[in-house]
């Protein structure tokens, strides 16, 4: 037999919700008792005369707590509480025994045992009583008001998830678009002004000279900042592979390619041995190398260029870092640093896109880390990350 008293009022008050109280007892008159008992707390009782009764109760809804007389005929309260817990739906349910206090010892024993969380001892004190189901009472109405907060963030973040999506979509778009469009133009404009150097330089006066090198440069940066531009939204999609890399080895492949690139340059370098992490090796490839073209560009005009990677911990927490002697920055400027397009440098002392940086951190990003930058003017920097 199943009884189940309700507070509709209580509800209705807006300042109120009821929760579900599971009362499990043989006798009528003790579940009559605790009944009353627990009037004043206003929640939603719900009575069962058997084991078997409660669990069918607990198939159907989900209670705040369950109030279980140890000593029923056919299935006692232990056993009942073992098949409770053994539910996928009810295993966390809280379950306070009641017992008779000559009882108290080795109930609670194994009481506590099967998962009890409390004990009331017959004859049962009232104040008590509603003292402890309140306490499990407005737990699980906090527990269920986190799990609205939680479904409606979750909602949200996939609501916005969604929609940065789409615009990232159609930013690159946008971008491909723009990038291509341009690009036909940028390379026609490009090869009529060298044709003009080839053929017609020798009638040409030098200012004339001047001002085609000077259109070919100025088409060479906008093309390379559209790939700079696609490099970017790129970076936005694909899954993160990671693996672990040797970025010791990775560093010396990339500085390799640097001195080949401008054999006549001697940098001394220097790469800790054995640093690795974990990360997608081909967005990392590209994250190392541009910190090091950074570091190689900016030490062009020191006269003992040196770059160093290597890695330190600090806090339990393993950074790697480039470090180089070169131009270096203003901390003041440095929020700057990893803007697209955005330079510390003229154009004219240290050529490039301006979209380095920006890619380092989108990478970064992308791989849940962080990366920051110090430095000095005239004294180099060093850059550092954590993936």
């Amino acid at each position: 037999m199943v009884t189940k008293t309700r507070k509709p009022h209580a509800a209705a008050s807006g300042t109120h919700t009821s929760v579900n109280i599971l009362l499990v007892d043989d006798d009528a008159t003790k579940r009559f008792a605790l009944r009353t008992i627990l009037a004043p707390l206003e929640e939603t009782v719900v009575e069962a005369s058997s084991g078997a009764d409660a669990l069918r109760q607990l198939l159907r809804e989900e209670f705040a707590v369950v109030l279980l007389d140890v000593r029923m005929p056919i299935m006692d309260g232990f056993e009942t509480a073992q098949l409770i817990r053994q539910r996928p739906r009810s295993e966390l349910t809280p379950i306070i025994f009641v017992t008779a206090l000559d009882q108290a010892e080795t109930d609670m024993a194994r009481g506590y045992n099967l998962g009890a969380v409390d004990f009331v001892f017959a004859p049962v004190v009232p104040a008590i009583l509603r003292a402890k189901v309140s306490v499990f009472a407005e737990l699980y109405r906090a527990q269920q008001e986190l799990r609205r907060y939680r479904a409606q963030l979750e909602a949200l973040v996939e609501e916005r998830t969604t929609a940065l999506t789409s615009v990232n979509r159609e930013l690159e778009a946008f971008s491909y678009s723009v990038s291509n469009d341009l690009r036909a133009p940028l390379e026609s404009f490009d090869g009529l002004s060298r044709t003009l150097l080839d053929s017609y330089g020798t009638k040409l006066d030098d200012q004339a000279r001047d001002y085609l090198r000077r259109m070919r440069l100025a088409s060479e940066r906008m093309t390379s900042a559209f790939d700079g531009l696609q490099m970017l939204f790129r970076l936005t999609s694909g899954e993160i592979r990671r693996e672990e890399i040797d970025v010791s080895e990775m560093a010396a492949d990339i500085v390799r390619e640097l001195r080949a690139a401008e054999p006549r340059r001697k940098v001394s370098t220097e790469i800790t041995p054995d640093i690795e992490v974990s990360g997608d090796r081909r967005l990392v490839r590209i994250l190392l190398g541009n910190l090091l073209n950074n570091a190689w560009k900016f030490t062009s005009g020191t006269p003992d260029p040196r770059v160093l990677v290597g890695q330190e911990i600090v806090d339990g927490e393993t950074r790697i870092f480039v470090r180089d002697n070169g131009a270096g920055f203003d901390m003041i400027e440095s929020h700057r640093l990893f803007g697209a397009f955005q330079r510390l440098h003229s154009q004219s002392e240290f050529p490039g896109a301006g979209i380095g940086l920006a890619t380092a951190r989108r990478i970064v990003n992308r791989h849940g880390g962080r990366i920051w930058a110090d430095g000095a003017v005239g004294d180099g920097a060093t850059f550092s990350f954590v993936l």
